[in-house]
């Protein structure tokens, strides 16, 4: 089965409140956009009540020349086809139906006082377009300097973290990867002999993965680090300690972050950690 179809990126959705807090999402935006020869669609919801709407007809017009003034301001010189929507609405439907009409390829998104386009929290939006949005999701955390040079990816052999591996290593041919599983003894005290027979049946998992996967995996700079404890737990620290430009997480696997990506423990990662976060939801047949 195959995964996000990201090979060729041929149009990317920015979500902006065009504030400068999501400055850095669309730095990392135009990045891809030039990268990949993409359009770039800026989408900018107003998420007001039904009297805020009827007061501020008035002042449409002029709201709407503001933010595309903004907007292009924002770009400056760079080469890159650029269209920006204006939407009054619910953020998240706006959103998923503007990537689905415009056959976006990936949804680009910021964090900014632990929050997400602007005024939305992280629990509600991220998760909320997670589930519904058919793109993979790309939090933007750092200011983009360069291309990405190294990702963590979150491993637990289910088809979801495949493909999430599958579209950042399609995304981001240039960066080098490192698969990431947690394991558990099932027993927090467990004795050393047991924990020892959980990792090498992680072993045996880490082989077979890498042979059903052998096409997609056969590149020299891949590496694995298997830890014992559960992955809402081992994966945070470990990026903590080992400092990495993208972390790679599927929205349906078998235990764990990867079943609960959508979640709390995705928006964990968001908020505590320093590097920027790739989505993958899994694709059904």
């Amino acid at each position: 089965m195959e995964g996000p179809s990201t090979e060729n990126l041929r149009c990317i959705l920015l979500a902006t409140d065009l504030s400068a807090r999501c400055d850095r999402a669309q730095d990392r935006a135009v990045q891809l956009a030039r990268e990949h020869g993409a359009k770039l669609i800026a989408v900018c919801v107003n998420e007001t009540s039904l009297g805020d709407v009827l007061t501020a007809r008035r002042s449409q017009v002029v709201d709407r020349n503001a933010a595309e003034r903004r907007f292009r301001a924002g770009l400056g010189s760079v080469d890159v086809q650029a269209e920006l929507v204006l939407e009054t609405g619910h953020a998240v439907e706006v959103i998923r139906k503007t990537a689905e009409a415009r056959h976006c390829d990936l949804i680009v998104t910021g964090v900014a006082r632990d929050e997400t386009l602007g005024r939305l929290l992280l629990g509600t939006t991220v998760e909320k377009l997670a589930r519904e949005a058919a793109q993979p999701i790309l939090v933007v955390r750092e200011r983009p300097h360069h291309d990405y040079r190294d990702f963590v990816a979150a491993v637990d052999f289910s088809e979801g973290s495949r493909q999430a591996l599958q579209a950042a290593l399609t995304l981001f041919p240039d960066a080098r990867p490192l698969l990431f599983h947690a394991f558990s003894a099932h027993n927090a005290h467990a004795e050393a002999a047991v924990v020892e027979q959980a990792r090498a049946k992680a072993d045996n998992e880490v082989t077979e993965f890498m042979k059903r996967n052998a096409a997609l995996l056969n590149r020299p700079d891949i590496e694995w680090k298997i830890e014992h404890g559960l992955p809402e737990d081992v994966l945070p620290d470990y990026v903590a300690r080992h400092p990495t430009e993208l972390l790679v997480v599927g929205t349906h696997g078998r235990t764990g972050i990867l079943r609960t990506a959508i979640g709390s423990v995705a928006e964990q990662l968001i908020q505590h950690t320093p590097c920027d976060v790739l989505i993958v939801r899994q694709r059904q047949p």
